[in-house]
């Protein structure tokens, strides 16, 4: 039984590397769900012959689609390694952004079937962008004067 000398401490992390944190959670869900969705009907087929979402595969439109997962990675070391002023409103509008892709996801899926573990992907992700949002908009403030 827990006595007052032998509890253990809670120390909560820097608010920058707890939101870091948050977007290594957003990576994971990432690979997870697009992982399942290959599992998905038509999937493979539709990779096979160079088709996504948004229409044919071209050279532009996978830049696109690593730039909107290189962005997420790079909010890691952007969020711990930026001046917090910065990192603050990045991780805000950033969140922002991609809160509304994964709303739009959720509207273009929602009607199937078989992307219903893709919607609920969509709705933890909104939950952790949420998280994000809030915790870089309560970045703590530093008080007092400095002499510099």
């Amino acid at each position: 039984m827990p006595t007052e000398n032998n509890k253990l401490a809670t120390q909560k992390p820097e608010i920058s590397v707890r939101i870091a944190f948050l977007w290594v959670t957003i990576i994971a869900l990432y690979i997870y769900a697009d992982y399942f969705k290959l599992m998905t009907p038509d999937e493979l087929k539709s990779m096979m012959e160079l088709q996504t979402p948004l229409g044919s595969t071209t050279p532009n439109l996978l830049i696109g689609f690593s730039v909107l997962l290189i962005v997420p990675a790079l909010m890691i070391p952007a969020t711990i390694l930026l001046p917090a002023s910065v990192s603050k409103w990045l991780n805000i509008i950033v969140g922002l952004l991609y809160a509304l892709i994964s709303v739009l996801i959720i509207i273009a899926d929602a009607s199937s079937e078989w992307l219903r573990f893709y919607v609920l992907y969509q709705i933890v992700e909104l939950f952790i962008f949420a998280l994000i949002i809030i915790q870089a908009w309560n970045w703590p403030r530093k008080y007092g004067l400095s002499i510099e």
